[in-house]
């Protein structure tokens, strides 16, 4: 576990919404601690971000504390477990921002109190709160949780109701809200991997969809619905013909009924990027055949069932598509891999 000085150097490298400072991650994890001693570490991991939290357990449930706070231009993403204590936060007086956070409940019944309003979340729900004002909470076991906390300039001007959006119930049904939780996956990766023009990109689309979920105005979610929302789906799309990239079957058809689309808007996602689903498939199946191919562990694997595995129901098809692809065959690529290990 690293020493609060460690953390007090790291924190100055985290983007905490609207504060211009650099992107950066910390991660606070208590199991080494006795519990009693898991409150403490977890206000002093916070008093280095100039937020007071104090926690008192409730008996119901052991204290377990994992968290990871990710910062992104403009967006901040804390996620993990916090459960078995009753928790309130409040931010130092010299805390001048005008942060919101959009706190998602991924799992565990999630009790929060704010201003006088108390509201339940169930798995899946969300609500938007004031990080500007004393917030009590209670997660039960599993107690997993998600934060997004957004600079309120930026995201108040997209909601048709600023005022009127705090601590309401935001439901798991939510179209919007389910693409969003999807997409800060993909937001969680760039951090580490993507550049800061990608960051941002994908920060603004983070912006259209918790600004459709929580209630957008008109021009916000028409914006929204072609940029974020259009991402954001075309990702979950992606990650669809990903897990069923074997399935012969795979179609335009069986996605859209998948995800509650027509076939057209799909295909018409794809056109956008300069594609077609079917290219964007066989590319994705090519890719797969390829790696199979060169992995010694398949080395022994006849080239059908590679090609088979990878949603090919045509071996002559399969051939000439992998030839035009990679300009040799599939037992060229596969000779030609295994003499280099050698």
């Amino acid at each position: 576990m690293r020493s609060s000085s460690d953390f007090a150097s790291r924190a100055a490298g985290v983007l905490l919404g609207s504060r211009p400072s650099a992107p950066g991650t910390l991660r606070l994890v208590t199991s080494h601690a006795p519990e009693h001693r898991r409150p403490e570490l977890l206000r002093e991991f916070f008093e280095h971000l100039d937020v007071n939290y104090d926690a008192q357990p409730t008996g119901r449930d052991p204290i377990k504390i994992d968290l990871t706070l990710q910062g992104l231009p403009g967006l901040q993403i804390l996620s993990g477990k916090l459960q078995g204590a009753h928790y309130r936060r409040t931010r130092k007086n010299n805390d001048c921002t005008e942060d919101v956070g959009l706190i998602v409940n991924p799992r565990g019944p999630h009790r929060l109190s704010q201003r006088g309003r108390e509201i339940s979340l169930g798995d899946g729900d969300a609500t938007l709160i004031r990080l500007t004002e004393t917030l009590d909470t209670v997660h039960d076991a599993p107690g997993d949780v998600l934060v997004l906390r957004f600079p309120r300039p930026q995201l108040a001007p997209r909601l048709a109701a600023a005022q009127d959006c705090f601590m309401r119930r935001i439901p798991h049904s939510t179209p919007a809200l389910r693409l969003l939780i999807d997409y800060v996956n993909v937001a969680r990766e760039q951090e580490a991997f993507g550049g800061k023009d990608l960051q941002s990109t994908m920060v603004s689309h983070l912006h259209d969809l918790a600004a459709v979920a929580i209630g957008a105005t008109r021009d916000a979610a028409e914006l929204a619905h072609g940029r974020g929302l259009r991402a954001a789906r075309l990702y979950a799309i992606k990650q669809d013909i990903a897990s069923n990239l074997g399935q012969p079957d795979l179609s335009v058809m069986t996605v859209a009924v998948r995800h509650g689309c027509t076939p057209r808007l799909i295909q018409r996602m794809f056109e956008y990027e300069g594609s077609t689903f079917s290219d964007y498939v066989l590319e994705q199946r090519l890719d797969c055949a390829f790696h199979l191919l060169s992995d010694p562990r398949h080395a022994d694997e006849k080239i059908s069932a590679i090609a088979l595995d990878s949603g090919f129901g045509d071996l002559s098809y399969f051939n000439r598509a992998f030839r035009r692809r990679y300009g040799e065959t599939p037992s060229g690529i596969r000779c030609r891999r295994a003499s280099r290990c050698d």
